[in-house]
């Protein structure tokens, strides 16, 4: 069933609308970096935790719109069990324009060994609610930063890379021949040190170095059973 998503557009110069759009399909993207090394990286941190490799690279797989949640709704992100992590994406809606901002492909990797498809709908997908238009990206894509931070017990550096290392969201919509109302998670950036770690808090952010903005957003993990 399409969910209507409701944002904060922030242009250049730092003014904000708000702007909804019917999202009726949620794709999430793997083993999108455009470095086929990173992606060797990738498919080895989730082999060590019992995740075959894919048939073929990249991946999609569709989630359910519900699954969708942006900061502004309240409350923690919960799941079904202890061995859940985040994974730092850029996020793309198609609507009368396609909008970016930053989300978390949170994913539960102890049923990722049993199945993919399903670890990607069995947590929730979070998303911030501010967004900026693609135009306004477009010529320093390649420049634009993604982190992710571990929190418990102290802010730890996760993830960090910028968006030159993963597919650019032209040439993904070209695979997945995405049309409007659609939202994309790009995939991941490889995880400090090669390890996952499965926390109960994540901070991630995404900054345009060259407008000199940044979109930040935080969440909890609480794990619901056992």
């Amino acid at each position: 069933m399409p969910r209507r998503i409701a944002f904060w557009l922030e242009r250049k110069r730092g003014k904000k609308e708000r702007v909804e759009v019917d999202v009726g399909k949620v794709y999430c993207a793997g083993y999108t970096s455009r470095d086929q090394e990173n992606v060797t990286k990738h498919v080895e941190e989730l082999r060590k935790l019992g995740v075959p490799a894919p048939e073929k690279t990249p991946t999609v797989y569709m989630v359910a719109p519900y699954l969708v949640l942006t900061d502004e709704e309240p409350g923690a992100v919960d799941v079904k069990g202890f061995e859940t992590s985040a994974e730092v994406e850029y996020v793309a809606l198609f609507g009368e324009e396609t909008y970016i901002t930053v989300g978390s492909d949170h994913t539960d990797r102890w049923l990722e060994k049993v199945s993919v498809e399903r670890a990607k709908q069995a947590c929730p997908k979070i998303m911030s609610s501010t967004m900026w238009l693609y135009s306004d990206l477009k010529d320093h894509w390649d420049r634009i930063v993604i982190r992710s931070f571990v929190v418990n017990g102290g802010k730890k550096l996760y993830q960090e890379g910028n968006l030159g290392e993963i597919l650019p969201v032209e040439r993904l919509a070209d695979i997945l021949n995405l049309k409007k109302e659609s939202l994309l998670f790009s995939g991941t950036i490889p995880v400090k040190g090669g390890k996952v770690i499965c926390a109960n808090e994540y901070e991630i952010d995404m900054e345009d170095p060259l407008l000199d903005r940044r979109i930040s957003l935080e969440y909890r993990v609480t794990p619901i059973w056992p």
